[in-house]
Parts: structure tokens; sequence; C-alpha cells
């Protein structure tokens, strides 16, 4: 591994804001769903066609995908738990894309540096 001083300065700030996300803040690895629905109850407004609205979180549970409801006293919670893990997801791909240029940097040094291997 490269000293992180090797490191662009736009690396190396997602890196630091990665891991202080993940130390010290929680998330929740889906998305937000917004739905309208039904509560069932005679007379309710809902009845009328005026759905109530509602909020969940798809996520993948294994090899399933999962709808969990989310109650309203804690929609708060859950919209930064999810937004925290949208922030870490594009920290990693700004980091992932650092490593493949670097990556590609490498190869290029390779493959002057020596012959290519000729195909049979």
């Amino acid at each position: 591994m490269k000293h992180r001083g090797q490191f662009t300065r736009s690396e190396r700030f997602a890196r630091s804001r990665l891991a202080k996300l993940v130390h010290e803040q929680p998330f929740l690895c889906g998305s937000l769903v917004s739905l309208h629905r039904v509560c069932g109850k005679e007379g309710c407004k809902c009845t009328q066609g005026e759905l109530h609205p509602g909020l969940c979180i798809a996520l993948r549970v294994g090899e399933k995908r999962k709808m969990i409801y989310v109650p309203q006293a804690l929609e708060a919670t859950a919209r930064r738990w999810v937004a925290t893990y949208q922030e870490a997801w594009q920290l990693i791909e700004k980091i992932s894309q650092a490593s493949l240029e670097r990556f590609l940097r490498g190869k290029e040094k390779v493959l002057i540096g020596g012959k290519r291997r000729q195909r049979p």
C-alpha cells in the first residue's frame, strides 16, 4: 500500500471522509421508497381515494430484496442513515476511480518497459 502522501489531494479527502463516516455514523445499505396505501378503516379518507403516505426502505437481505416499513417517528432517522450510505458509496466510487487510473498507469509502464507477449 502506498503512503497516503502519494495519493492525490482529492483521494486523500475521500478516504478520510469515508473513514470518518463509517466510524462515526450508522448507515443502511438501501433506498427509500415513498408509497401510498389504504388503512382499511371504514369512513377513512383513504377509502375515497386520498391514500395515506408511507415510507419504506428497500434493501437486500441475503439473496432476497425486502421492503421494510418505516414508522413516521423513525423517518428522519431512516433518511439520515440512508443518506450516510449514499455518501459513503459515492466516496467509494471516487476512490475506486482513482485506483483504476493508478492501475492503468502502472499497466502502461509495464507494457512499455517490457515486450508485449505475442499471441500464438
